[in-house]
This record gives structure tokens, C-alpha cells and sequence, in this order.
């Protein structure tokens, strides 16, 4: 293909972009399913894209996706809204990652006779949902902030704490180590979260200010992004979570002033309508792309294999509906919008990194991940993304209900 043809097909590709989330807005037919039947038809049926050469740059494209998506949503966030839901998303994470992982280890240690460790493995490259398809998702549904607020703040915590999980055990089943020492791995987890909280409040903090002398520059949104993968890099160099730095990062910036207010700070200022108009738009650009990545690692080579996923898949939204039920105890906004609490258990970029670093450990049955992963990814995106315009609208008709009561 000439320079100009790849020009030419990387408009073609953000116009499709641009015309399935005009689709979503007006109809609230899903975007992402265009997004992944479109490298679906590009790589694995016409060939046009050939996916082993995309394939090395997995695990850059689906980080790229996640701070850039993770930023605009922290720029998003109020803090009233993100302290209110803290405790109940925490409970989320922690229910929904442990029956996710559980469920999946039972079923196939015990019915498919796995493994211990390949069965808690696989249960833990699945285990958490998907920040680069819930919060575009969700952004666009008309539900309760305490809604979209729990589900945004649930996806960004889980990766780190999946990831972490998941490179521990593909550390022991690599060293032939069986035992897995849990408070190795709290360590692991505390020392990413903490890392990341910290190093992204206090540059947030710095940056407010440096954004209040550079408030007339036309450049300063460049900036602001390339601050954002600076210290993605420092953070992770350090072992701390990038990504959690990135939602603190955009957080701080998004609520300036509230932030001066709380510490007492005489001048500083907040992410402008321009800052976050430009960062929404690189979001939906490299968003439109990870998806349409995604489509392209699709093979389903092993129809058993495909088949197992989707049952896996299944397994995972009753689990997910007992554990939200749990979490909504007390609440009752929160269990009148079960029913989008449950179907949002998105698989996405988490479980395709990990899936890359698996077959790149050379464990024995690594060959056996890809299709079954992207067979989970696929599906669960497909009843999420089914969700939203069922669910949405039934939430829409009991608050309409509520206010006439």
C-alpha cells in the first residue's frame, strides 16, 4: 500500500469511527460493535490488514487506549460524585474480581481438568472489566451519576489489580513455584495503588499551577498530555500503577478549584471546556482505533475453543449479578439499575495485554488463551453493548415514574 493509500485508509477508518458513534448518539446502537466487525472484515476476512504484524503492538496500543480513556474520564469526574461511590465501587472490585476469578477456576479445574495455577490464571486475565469499553459506554447512556460514577470508578481500579494478580501467578507456573503467598501479593497490589494515588496527586497539583501560568498559551492542552505519558512512564518505572495515576492526574486537573478551596490555595484553575473537548477527542481517535485492533486479533480458529468462551462468558454474568445485587444492598437507585450494573462487565484491554504477555511467558497450553480470551471479550462487549439501550431506557421510565409519584 502507497503513503498516500494508507492516508487514504486511515480516513476511511475515522470517518466509520465518526459515523458509528453518530449512530450510537441518535439510536443508541453500539459503536463498539461496528468498531470490532470492522477489523474483524479488515484483518481475519479480507486480509487487508495482516494481524501478526499488529500483533507485537498489542500490549502499546491497549495501554495507549487505557491512560488516554482513563484521563478524559478523570477530567470528567466531580469529586463529590467519585467520594460518594468510593466505598461501593472498592466492595465492586473486590466482589467482582474474586467471584470472577473463583468462578472460572472452579469451573475449569473441575469440569475441564485444568490446572490449579492455568485454571487461576485464566480466571484472572478475565477477571476484571474494561475502562476502554464501560466508560464510552456508559458516557452516552442516560443513567443516575451514582450509576456511571460506580461503574467508571469500578473499571479504572480492577486492571491494576488483575494485572498484578495475573503476573504472579504467571511468575509461579514460569518459576515452577505452586505456592502463592497472599500477602506478596496485597504488597504488590498496595504499592501499585499507592504509587499511582500518590505521584498523581502530586503532580496534579504542580500542574494546576503551571496551568495558571501557562492559561493563555495555545499549547497548554499538548502539554497537559504529554505530562500524562511522562509520568505514566515514571510511575510504572517505579512500579506503581500508570493507570491509576492517569484517573488521579485528570481528577485533580478536572476539580481545580474545588481542589484550592479544600487546601486553602489562593489562585489556581480547573480543566477548561477546550482542555476537555480536546482530550475527548483524542480519546474517541485512539478509542476508535483499539477496537477496530481488536476486531483484528479475532481468529476463532478452534470452534470448541470459541464455544467455551461464550459459556465462560455466561458464567461470569451470573456471577456478576450476585455480586452486584450484594453491592446494591442499601441503595435504592442502585438496585432499580441492576439490571446495567450487571450487563456492564465488559472484557477488554486488560485480558488482550495479558493474553500477549501469556503466549509470550512460552507456559505450557499458552496456545490455548488467544481464542479463548477473545471469545470472552467478544461476547461479554456484545451483551454489554445489548445492555445499554435495554437497560437505559427502563431506568430512564422509573426515574420518569419516580417524579410523578
Amino acid at each position: 500500500m502507497t503513503v498516500a493509500g494508507v492516508f487514504g485508509f486511515i480516513g476511511i477508518l475515522l470517518l466509520i469511527g465518526f459515523l458509528a458513534d453518530f449512530l450510537f448518539r441518535k439510536t443508541s446502537f453500539p459503536d463498539i460493535l461496528i468498531l470490532l466487525a470492522l477489523g474483524y472484515l479488515i484483518g481475519p476476512v479480507l486480509n487487508i490488514v495482516d494481524p501478526s504484524q499488529i500483533a507485537p503492538a498489542s500490549e502499546i496500543i491497549a495501554s495507549l487506549a487505557l491512560v488516554v480513556i482513563l484521563f478524559s474520564a478523570g477530567l470528567e469526574f466531580e469529586f463529590v460524585k467519585v467520594f460518594s461511590c468510593a466505598p461501593r465501587a472498592i466492595v465492586l472490585v473486590l466482589l467482582g474480581v474474586g467471584v470472577s476469578i473463583a468462578s472460572i477456576a472452579a469451573f475449569t479445574y473441575y469440569l475441564l481438568d485444568w490446572g490449579l495455577l492455568d485454571s487461576l490464571l485464566l480466571g484472572t486475565v478475565v477477571g476484571g472489566t474494561s475502562s476502554a469499553i464501560v466508560v464510552p459506554l456508559i458516557s452516552r447512556a442516560r443513567v443516575p451519576d451514582q450509576v456511571s460514577s460506580l461503574l467508571s470508578l469500578e473499571s479504572a481500579l480492577n486492571s491494576p489489580i488483575v494485572i498484578v494478580f495475573a503476573l504472579v501467578i504467571l511468575g509461579a507456573m514460569s518459576s515452577g513455584e505452586a505456592g502463592l503467598e497472599l500477602s506478596i501479593i496485597g504488597q504488590d497490589i498496595g504499592i501499585r495503588f499507592g504509587l499511582g494515588i500518590g505521584i498523581g496527586a502530586a503532580v496534579g497539583f504542580f500542574w494546576l499551577w503551571m496551568l495558571t501560568v501557562l492559561e493563555k498559551d495555545p499549547y497548554s492542552d499538548i502539554a497537559t498530555l504529554a505530562i500524562v505519558f511522562l509520568f505514566y512512564f515514571v510511575v510504572e518505572a517505579l512500579n506503581g500503577s500508570g493507570v491509576i495515576f492517569a484517573l488521579v492526574f485528570g481528577l485533580i486537573l478536572g476539580n481545580g478549584v474545588s481542589v484550592a478551596r479544600l487546601f486553602r490555595i489562593k489562585r489556581t484553575v480547573e480543566a477548561t471546556e477546550i482542555m476537555k473537548r480536546f482530550h475527548s477527542q483524542i480519546s474517541f481517535l485512539i478509542k476508535t482505533f483499539f477496537f477496530i485492533y481488536l476486531g483484528l486479533m479475532i481468529t476463532f480458529k478452534e470452534p470448541g475453543l470459541v464455544v467455551l468462551g461464550v459459556v465462560l462468558s455466561l458464567i461470569l454474568l451470573f456471577g456478576r449479578y450476585i455480586v452486584v445485587l450484594l453491592t446494591s444492598a442499601g441503595s435504592r437507585t442502585l438496585f432499580s439499575n441492576s439490571g446495567i450494573l450487571t450487563t456492564m462487565f465488559a472484557r477488554g484491554e486488560s485480558a488482550a495485554v495479558l493474553t500477549q504477555i501469556v503466549i509470550a511467558a512460552g507456559i505450557l497450553n499458552a496456545s490455548v488463551y488467544p481464542d479463548i480470551i477473545m471469545s470472552i471479550i467478544v461476547t461479554s462487549v456484545v451483551i454489554s453493548a445489548i445492555g445499554i439501550p435495554i437497560f437505559a431506557r427502563k431506568s430512564r421510565q422509573q426515574s420518569a415514574d419516580v417524579l410523578q409519584e
